[in-house]
């Protein structure tokens, strides 16, 4: 069986880092499956040569043959400049499919962030007569909307909204990786929600990296915490949608607690947020910086819990969240605080490795870092512990690949039954 998975946002281990699409499409080829990953250049995180004169890059790693399109490099954010790199990349990847590969898919997966993608998805899947498996990891335009507060009679969102409603329509299947996702999807037509399948955010466990370097760094930063101090941590983007700024509030509460806050990441508010603890006189934050992803939960091995704040008062969240931060989270082996509000139905519950606290609520998560203060350090590592585990037996793509595959294969056993 032949697959072609395409997104724009895919990296490899090469040129990027392994991340989600090309750790299943190593995956599904070690399983007898040839695929085809295509993605782009200009997502930011692709380093490769250059492409002067080149319209696509070619590579291949474990068996997976890649394709890289050509486009404009962009930084992340929602601006006109990266729905121009969705277009582009959508006539890229049309123009490589009908006028210079000869290969021919039996299955092509189109994996958003961009909604474009499910449109170019409907074209190849007439072009080549395949199925057609729409993958949401994100709901667009429902995020723009909630979250960007974007009116729905915006005229890009309506357009959004139709790609969306005729991707759903024309895909065979659509897999989610948000665990209430086919109640969503109900919402938009319910003979669609026939067509779902969940299958929640994976890792690859090789992904991880102890890197002593980093290791040596941070234990340094991490010496500056008074040593019976109960150490709250948090890694990830530090922007608007991140609620980081309720650390900082929750910090300022427990001001003369012995209790400290460390934050490790970037983003556009991190320089407000780093002057805002300064004016509050807090010696109990450290911004740690930012590191590579690869090396997260070793660095956050050293801390007692880890937080996790939400927007509050976003429907979009009744579908379900599918972060890939609490899956660095986990696999540090610590006791998880999430403050959402929402479908709670999910991997933190499942593995009993965390507590849920209202969104937005600074006294509820207090209360929550408190409760977890008075448990000692073996009640922490067992709590801890539950979600390691959790991930190695439950969500390694290894793992997760097998459910893929059987959704793929069932397209087909479907149609030998007709």
């Amino acid at each position: 069986m032949n697959i072609w998975y395409i997104s724009k946002y895919a990296t490899d281990p090469i040129y990027g880092y392994p991340g989600r699409h090309y750790s299943y499409a190593k995956y599904f080829v070690k399983k007898g499956k040839k695929v085809t990953l295509i993605s782009s250049r200009s997502n930011g995180k692709v380093k490769i040569p250059s492409f002067r004169f080149k319209n696509q890059f070619y590579y291949q790693s474990d068996g997976v043959n890649g394709v890289i399109l050509n486009g404009p490099l962009v930084n992340l954010g929602f601006n006109f400049k990266r729905i121009i790199s969705w277009i582009e990349f959508e006539m890229r990847l049309l123009y490589w499919s009908f006028f210079v590969t000869k290969d021919k898919p039996d299955v092509i997966i189109v994996s958003s962030l961009s909604l474009l993608t499910f449109l170019s998805g409907k074209i190849l899947k007439r072009k080549f007569k395949c199925k057609l498996i729409c993958e949401v990891r994100d709901i667009w335009p429902l995020t723009l909307i909630e979250t960007k507060k974007v009116k729905k009679t915006n005229i890009i969102i309506r357009f959004l909204s139709y790609i969306e409603n005729s991707g759903y329509r024309f895909a065979d299947g659509i897999v989610g990786t948000m665990a209430n996702f086919k109640s969503y999807i109900y919402t938009i037509n319910p003979t669609y929600s026939e067509k779902v399948s969940y299958i929640p955010t994976g890792f690859d466990p090789d992904f991880y990296v102890k890197e002593i370097k980093v290791l040596n760094e941070t234990g340094k930063i991490f010496s500056q915490i008074p040593k019976n101090n109960f150490i709250v941590g948090y890694a990830g983007n530090i922007g608007l949608a991140n609620c980081v700024n309720e650390i900082i509030e929750i910090a300022y509460r427990m001001k003369g607690q012995a209790v400290s806050f460390i934050i490790f990441g970037d983003g556009v508010l991190k320089d407000q947020l780093v002057k805002k603890t300064f004016a509050l006189k807090l010696d109990n934050v450290i911004f740690g910086g930012y590191y590579p992803k690869n090396n997260i939960p070793y660095i956050l091995e050293s801390c007692d819990v880890l937080i996790n704040p939400w927007l509050s008062n976003v429907s979009l969240y009744d579908y379900g969240v599918s972060p890939n931060k609490w899956i660095d989270y986990m696999f540090s082996g610590r006791p998880i605080i999430v403050a959402l509000d929402g479908y709670k139905n999910n991997i933190i519950t499942e593995a009993e490795c965390g507590v849920f606290v209202k969104a937005g609520d600074i006294e509820a998560m207090i209360n929550a870092i408190n409760n977890y203060r008075s448990l000692d350090k073996n009640e922490l590592d067992r709590i801890g512990n539950n979600g390691k585990e959790y991930l190695l037996k439950y969500l390694t793509y290894d793992v997760l690949s097998d459910k893929y595959i059987t959704i793929i294969d069932n397209l087909f056993n479907f149609q030998n039954t007709k």
